[in-house]
């Protein structure tokens, strides 16, 4: 049986199949850290988010259910966590004389979020 002579026998790897590697590895390294850097603000954002709706739940729960036409219009600054948060309760009567709606806003680093909660005199 004769032997055929690959004229294009290929031992190991060439410059431009290692150069591709390094190109793709580089490309989802670069992808993992903008996934990263992204995460990051976002753990941020939450973070601030959390703090404010506990604000507002603390706020609303300190609110006397027999007085709540007094905190109408009130506007309250917190600092916490190296940022001003800033309260605004707005008081508005629903169908019955005891109903009262109380709108929380809360305000910080040009974000806000509300809180509502529906409450009887």
């Amino acid at each position: 049986m004769k032997k055929i002579l690959n004229k294009y026998k290929q031992e190991g790897t060439s410059i431009v199949e290692i150069m591709v590697a390094i190109l793709i590895l580089s490309v989802g390294f670069l992808a993992i850290a903008k996934l990263q850097s992204k995460s990051v603000g976002e753990m941020h954002w939450a973070q601030k988010r959390v703090t404010a709706i506990f604000l507002a739940q603390s706020y609303m729960e300190s609110i006397p259910y027999d007085d709540l036409d007094s905190f109408h219009g009130n506007k309250k600054k917190i600092p916490m966590d190296n940022s001003d948060y800033y309260l605004i309760t707005t008081v508005s009567p629903l169908g019955d004389v005891n109903q009262k709606s109380v709108e929380i806003n809360i305000l910080w680093e040009n974000k806000s979020i509300a809180l509502e909660s529906v409450r009887f005199q």
